[in-house]
């Protein structure tokens, strides 16, 4: 629903023919900004869950979803603190003193802060942190104004009607609902490049956990990831369906340089357009 370090709405388009049709659970363990649930003419289905290990993130959408017409009154009532430098170092200072606790959620006023500062970074960089300084855009309509409104479009209130939001460990949150009726789209930190993502230390014993976790589920999956040869090791080509799709990256550090995406499967390749 914005934008997001690693979201997949650019992406989307050509994932969710991927995603099979015949699924009762859809489950994002690492949700980010979750494009691919919202851009996808396959959700809906009956269970869809949100998990992040970001709270702050598991916060606007529990907000968003609960009550979409109240979060966005509070988040139209912060409409005046935009472009404003106090503001934001403010806010910043008071979101990250919240980084280490669980503290309530929904936080309807929490939620509007942290999205005030998400949306006046600057996406081509690093994700938001304690250090991050206000990126002031005035050619566009504000961010922050689009992801407001889009709180009344009815595309995005029929699937935040039907969403679960969670804030656990992904080992938890695929544990709990594999079955083999679930789909889980598996987007985690790309390997070597975890230190773009501020809420999480997600190392490598990390991602050879995922990787074998994935092996044993009965669900079906498909992750997204670059390319690093332990994938080759947990997750054969010969065992595993491999889809590479050419890419541009937009963070300015790599200048749009072409990248593959890898798309890694455990059931048969079957594009559904419908």
């Amino acid at each position: 629903m914005f934008p997001y370090m690693g979201g997949k709405k650019q992406h989307s388009t050509w994932i969710s023919p991927y995603i099979p049709s015949n699924i009762k659970t859809y489950v994002e363990p690492f949700g980010g900004a979750m494009w691919v649930y919202w851009m996808s003419n396959k959700t809906p289905v009956e269970t869809n869950v949100y998990n992040d290990y970001n709270r702050h993130l598991c916060n606007v959408f529990s907000c968003a979803s609960d009550d979409p017409d109240l979060f966005k009154g509070v988040l139209m009532s912060y409409y005046d603190d935009l472009h404003n430098p106090e503001k934001f170092e403010q806010y910043r200072d008071e979101v990250f003193s919240y980084r280490s606790i669980r503290f309530d959620i929904p936080d309807f006023n929490m939620a509007a802060k942290y999205m005030l500062l998400q949306m006046q970074i600057f996406t081509g960089g690093d994700n938001l942190t304690e250090k991050s300084k206000i990126y002031i855009e005035t050619k566009y309509k504000e961010k922050y104004k689009i992801f407001t409104e889009k709180l009344g479009d009815d595309k995005y209130l029929k699937k935040l009607a039907k969403l679960t939001v969670k804030n656990d460990d992904y080992r938890k949150i695929i544990t709990e609902y594999d079955s083999k009726d679930t789909f889980f789209y598996v987007d985690p930190p790309y390997y070597n490049m975890e230190h773009y993502y501020t809420e999480d230390d997600f190392d490598h014993a990390d991602h050879m956990d995922l990787l074998r976790q994935l092996r044993s589920t009965n669900a079906r999956w498909a992750l997204s990831y670059y390319h690093f040869p332990d994938l080759e090791i947990v997750l054969p080509r010969d065992e595993f369906v491999w889809h590479e799709e050419k890419t541009h990256s937009i963070n300015a550090r790599v200048s749009s340089a072409e990248r593959t995406e890898l798309l890694i499967m455990n059931y048969p390749m079957s594009l559904t357009f419908l």
